[in-house]
């Protein structure tokens, strides 16, 4: 989902520090083995409602700081598609991150509008780890989504997050274990065609 780009990272992650050239590295960590290669991945289609569905190709490792973040990317197109209605997505974030999730979701609630087609999660990997915290890299294809009205009829024009080369980017976010021991999302970071990052995202 293509979210708000936010220049820097202002909000402290318990163990996350300055951003890297890809993001951003908790605390000085060097990347964890997870981060070195890509493991093969598995598909599962995610159906959201009538007409729209997330892909996610999982990682062969697949584990709850992963989840935190597939669950809350899924959970936010679970609550555009109720009209708002489902808030479940709220659960799944936190701090600055359920700022921008939250203004998502108003995005298409205060103008009436939804999504339909299907969003594609690939190449998801764990990029960092330090105690607590985490930081989770995807690429996001959302090629295959149009905006549409309350009648369903998409949208004349639509935003550049539904057409190539913008809509293909690395998304980026920062995970947190509470004292609950419930991963969350912190802080949401992406790099958008043309940065390096987004065109490695290109298949």
């Amino acid at each position: 989902m293509h979210w708000v780009a936010v220049i820097g990272l202002v909000t402290t992650l318990t163990a996350c520090g300055a951003p890297a050239d890809r993001g951003f590295t908790p605390q000085g960590a060097a990347p964890s083995k997870a981060a070195v290669a890509t493991a093969p991945a598995t598909a599962e289609t995610v159906t959201i409602g009538d007409g729209l569905s997330v892909s996610i190709e999982w990682p062969d490792r697949r584990d709850e700081m992963i989840t935190a973040f597939t669950d809350s990317y899924v959970n936010q197109w679970k609550a555009v598609a109720s009209g708002g209605a489902d808030e479940t997505y709220l659960s799944n974030v936190e701090d600055a991150a359920s700022r921008v999730a939250y203004a998502w979701v108003s995005g298409f609630t205060r103008t009436k509008t939804s999504a339909k087609g299907t969003a594609k999660l690939y190449s998801i990997r764990v990029a960092a780890v330090d105690g607590r915290g985490a930081e989770i890299d995807a690429c996001v294809d959302t090629s295959g989504m149009q905006v549409v009205d309350a009648a369903d009829a998409p949208l004349a024009q639509q935003p550049n997050w539904t057409k190539p080369p913008k809509s293909i980017y690395l998304q980026v976010a920062a995970v947190r274990r509470g004292d609950d021991g419930t991963w969350r999302v912190k802080f949401f970071q992406h790099a958008a065609f043309p940065d390096q990052a987004a065109k490695e995202c290109q298949r």
